[in-house]
C-alpha cells in the first residue's frame, strides 16, 4: 500500500495516499509549445520566527563547491539550502501532508522560465534579487556560472547533456535579467533538469579570488560556501559545526520559517540518535532505518515517513562470468526472499518495486519483473542451465547495515538452491576500484532519481556504457527507445517506449529490484513543516517548531 508522509509516535499511524501520490505527487509534465514556470502557484509562505532548528549529521561537507559534489548527499543537502537557485520544485497538499511537486517549478530569484518551444527557454531574473554580498543577481551571473560548469565537465555539464545543452554558446545573455538557453532538441526533461541544476555563484565575489591558474577560483570555493539560498552561513567549523541564518536577501513567497538552522557534526548516527533522544537536537539525519524504528516510542520523539522513489537493486554483471548468462541470472531471480527483505531489513517500512523503474515513475509497470519467490523454480532453472554448482561474491558498501543485512538474507537463500555467495564488504575507494575494473558477479546497489522519469534513469544506468551501468547491460532495444525517446515530449509515446524497456528488461535480467524504503526521519515531537524531497535533499526552509 502506498502512504504518505505522515508524523508517527509510538502507534505508527499512517494515512494511505495511493492515488495522490501516483497520480499528482511524483508525476511530470512534458515541455510542449507555451510551457513554463511562471509563479502562479508558490510554495506555502514562509517567514522568519526566529527560532532555531538544531540538525544532527554525521559528516561535513566534502567540498563548498557544488560543481564538483557529486555522491556526498550531506553537501548536495546543505547546497539545496544555501545556494541561490533560480527555481525550484513548488509544493502540493495531499493527505494532510506535503511534497515537492515534479509537475510545478516554482521561481524563486527568477521571475519566469519559460518556452515557447520546448527548445529555447527563457529566464526572467527578478527585479531587485541580490547575493548576500549586496551585488545584483544578473544574467551576468547566470552566464559565468554555466560557463563555469561547463569548464569543470562534471555535475551540471553532464545532466544538461540529456537536455542539449553542450557548450557556453548556448547560454545568451539578452539584456540584465534576461538569459535564454539554446537546446539543441526539446526535451521532455528540461524543467527537472533545470530544477537541480540552476544554481548560481556570485561571480563579482568569486572572481576577486580568481587567479591565473584559477580562473574559477575553485580552490576558493571548495573552503567557502558560496551562499544565498534560502539560507546564508553564518559561521562554520569544518568537521564540528555549521551554523545557517535564514537570507535576509531571499526574494520569494517561500522563506524560510526558521530563523536559525544548527547543524551539528557527530561521530556516527548512533550519537545521532542519542542527541535527538534526550532533546539535544530537533532532527537526526541520515539514521538507518533499524535506528529510526528503534527510536519509536520514545519520549517527546516523532517519525515522520513518506514513500520514497529510491531503489534498492542488484545489478548482476552481464558481461562476464557465470552471471553473462540470462537464464542464470532469471533463476536467481526466484531465489530471492523480497518480502523477507522488506520485513526484516526495513521493518515493512518499504514498499517492493516489480520493475527497475521505481513505483510511482510514469511508465511504471508491474511487468518489468515478473519474478516471485520460488526456490524450486530458481533450482530447476539453474539445473537446465548447468549452473548446479555455482559460487558468486556479493559485494556491499561497508558499514551500509541495511546492506550487509540484505547481503546475509541473500546468502542464505541462495544457499537452498546450491548456489554459494561470498558476501564482501567494500570502502567506497575500493568498491569504487572494482566497478571501474567490472570484476563483480553481484552487488547491492542503491540509488534515487533526481529527475522522475525514465529517460533520466535510462540515461544513467540502463544505455551502453553509462556511469550507473553497475551491469554492464547493453541491449540495443534499449538504448534504441532511449534515443529516441530524446525528442519526445508527448507522455503518451514516451510511456509506450517504456513499455517496450521494461519488457526487455523482464527478459534480460540485468537488475534484480529488491525494496523502495519509506524515506523515515526522526525529529522532536514539536517538529512541523517537513516536505518531502523528490530528490532526496531535505529543504529546511519549510521547517517550523511549534
Amino acid at each position: 500500500m502506498n502512504q504518505f508522509p505522515t508524523k508517527r509516535g509510538s502507534r505508527r499511524l499512517i494515512t494511505a495516499g495511493a492515488a495522490a501520490l501516483t497520480a499528482g505527487a511524483l508525476a511530470l509534465t512534458g515541455c510542449a509549445a507555451g510551457t513554463g514556470t511562471t509563479p502562479t502557484s508558490a510554495p506555502t509562505e514562509g517567514g522568519s520566527d526566529s527560532s532555531e532548528l538544531r540538525v544532527a549529521i554525521t559528516s561535513y561537507p566534502s567540498s563548498w563547491d557544488q560543481d564538483f559534489v557529486a555522491f556526498d548527499l550531506s553537501a548536495l543537502t546543505m547546497f539545496k539550502n544555501v545556494y541561490p537557485y533560480l527555481i525550484d520544485y513548488g509544493i502540493k497538499d495531499v493527505d494532510g501532508g506535503q511534497i515537492l511537486d515534479g509537475s510545478n517549478i516554482f521561481p524563486t530569484f527568477a521571475e519566469s522560465f519559460t518556452s515557447e518551444d520546448g527548445q529555447n527557454w527563457t529566464l526572467v531574473i527578478k527585479e531587485g534579487a541580490t547575493f548576500p554580498s549586496g551585488n545584483p543577481i544578473t544574467a551576468e551571473d547566470v552566464k559565468w556560472s554555466k560557463d563555469r560548469a561547463f569548464a569543470a565537465s562534471a555535475n551540471v555539464a553532464g545532466v544538461y547533456r540529456l537536455i542539449g545543452l553542450t557548450d557556453p554558446s548556448q547560454v545568451e545573455v539578452v539584456d540584465e535579467r534576461t538569459v535564454v538557453f539554446h537546446q539543441e532538441w526539446p526535451s521532455a526533461l528540461t524543467e527537472q533538469i533545470q530544477a537541480i541544476s540552476l544554481f548560481i555563484y556570485d561571480s563579482k565575489l568569486l572572481q576577486e579570488h580568481a587567479t591565473a591558474d584559477d580562473p574559477w577560483a575553485a580552490e576558493w570555493v571548495a573552503q567557502n560556501p558560496a551562499d544565498g539560498g534560502y539560507f546564508v552561513v553564518d559561521s562554520f567549523t569544518p568537521g564540528q559545526e555549521i551554523v545557517l541564518k535564514a537570507n535576509p536577501a531571499y526574494i520569494a513567497d517561500n522563506a524560510a520559517n526558521v530563523e536559525t538552522v544548527r547543524f551539528t557534526i557527530v561521530s556516527d548516527t548512533a550519537s545521532a540518535a542519542v542527541l535527538l533522544r534526550e532533546g539535544d537536537v530537533d532532527v537526526a539525519y541520515g539514521l538507518s532505518t533499524n535506528e529510526i524504528l528503534d527510536l519509536e516510542g520514545a519520549d517527546g520523539v516523532s517519525i515522520i515517513s513518506s514513500p520514497s522513489n529510491n531503489m534498492v537493486y542488484i545489478p548482476m554483471n552481464t558481461q562476464s562470468g557465470p552471471l553473462a548468462d540470462a537464464k542464470v541470472r532469471e533463476a536467481l531471480a526466484y531465489a530471492v526472499p523480497y518480502e523477507q527483505i522488506i520485513s526484516t531489513v526495513y521493518g515493512g517500512e518499504a514498499r517492493r518495486p516489480q520493475s527497475f523503474i521505481p513505483i510511482d515513475m510514469p511508465g511504471y509497470t508491474e511487468a518489468g519483473f515478473p519474478y516471485e519467490t520460488d526456490s524450486a523454480k530458481a533450482a530447476e532453472l539453474l539445473a537446465a542451465a548447468g549452473a548446479g554448482d555455482l559460487a558468486l561474491e556479493l559485494v556491499y558498501p561497508a558499514e551500509d547495515g541495511a546492506a550487509e543485512q540484505i547481503a546475509i538474507l541473500i546468502q542464505a537463500a541462495f544457499g537452498e538452491v546450491g548456489v554459494t555467495v561470498t558476501p564482501t564488504p567494500l570502502d567506497p575507494a575500493t568498491l569504487g576500484e572494482r566497478r571501474a575494473a567490472k570484476d563483480i558477479d553481484m552487488q547491492v546497489a542503491t540509488g534515487q532519481q533526481w529527475v522522475n522519469d525514465v529517460e533520466y534513469l535510462a540515461n544513467n544506468a540502463l544505455v551502453t556504457g553509462a556511469y550507473l551501468n553497475y551491469a554492464e547491460y547493453s541491449n540495443p532495444v534499449v538504448d534504441e527507445a532511449v534515443a529516441s525517446a530524446r525528442t519526445i515530449t508527448d507522455d503518451a509515446e514516451r510511456e509506450a517506449l517504456w513499455l517496450d524497456v521494461q519488457e526487455q528488461l523482464a527478459a534480460d535480467v540485468p537488475y534484480i529490484p529488491l525494496a523502495q524504503p519509506n524515506f523515515l526521519l526522526p525529529v522532536r515531537s514539536d517538529v512541523a513543516g517537513f516536505v518531502y524531497p523528490l530528490d532526496g535533499l531535505v529543504r529546511y526552509n519549510t521547517f517550523t517548531i511549534e
